[in-house]
């Protein structure tokens, strides 16, 4: 089964990257949620890391999605296309946010204790934030190999790579945040949030290829992904 789902994603990513416009939209959506954390107020509050260490990580992890949006507006101009600012509520960072339970609001009233649980909060969400945008990642930079688009396909590599590193140490920072109990659940919680929105923002996005490109994609497989977007739906409510 894990290998049909597989197949099914790199076939989608491989049709949304065939055509400059279908492109585009798929290329401004990336480019979207590296730019959400400079549309909250929430993220990277490296002021309140307990350590010098974490802080220095925070802030790296800051200027790193900050070039990612300069990376991805260059990968849209390669690809002649226009750099669209996403709607908020279409950003997967936003959608996750909407099945969140905690915030991760540091205010300066807060105790030590609760920056410390707000931080943990954060780095956890953004964990499974961009793991999930890591794999993403891996099956759009196979599309672009196969398509020949090597100059953005190394784009998205070097994006991933950052990412892969971001997911790596927002696991240790929860660790090292909480007690072992703590951590289990706090990353539980957001793992749930980030799978539920996974489901509905991937049928979502699904629906809108298929509505706004459908001239670029055969109506057999138009029609499959519509399946595959109700599957994800009804999967969405029970997750």
């Amino acid at each position: 089964m894990i290998h049909v789902i597989n197949r099914v994603k790199a076939r989608f990513h491989y049709d949304m990257a065939a055509h400059p416009e279908s492109h585009g939209w798929v290329l401004n959506l990336y480019r979207g949620g590296e730019r959400y954390p400079q549309r909250v107020c929430d993220y990277f509050q490296s002021d309140h890391a307990p350590s010098p260490q974490l802080a220095a990580a925070i802030t790296d992890h800051a200027e790193d999605e900050d070039q990612h949006v300069e990376r991805f507006a260059h990968a849209l101009r390669l690809r002649g296309q226009e750099v669209v600012e996403i709607e908020i509520g279409d950003v997967f960072n936003e959608v996750i946010r909407s099945f969140t339970p905690d915030t991760f609001h540091i205010v300066d009233d807060d105790t030590p204790d609760a920056k410390r649980r707000k931080l943990a909060n954060f780095l956890a969400h953004a964990h499974h934030l961009e793991k999930r945008v890591e794999t993403s990642f891996a099956y759009h930079l196979d599309a672009c190999g196969s398509l020949g688009l090597d100059p953005i396909a190394t784009i998205v590599a070097s994006v991933q790579r950052d990412e892969h590193r971001h997911v790596r140490y927002t696991r240790e920072a929860v660790s090292d945040l909480l007690t072992r109990r703590e951590a289990e659940a706090v990353m539980d919680t957001h793992r749930r949030a980030e799978a539920k929105a996974n489901l509905i923002f991937s049928q979502r996005q699904v629906r809108t290829f298929v509505r706004r490109f459908r001239d670029t994609c055969p109506r057999r497989r138009r029609m499959f992904y519509r399946f595959c977007a109700g599957l994800m739906e009804g999967a969405g409510c029970l997750v």
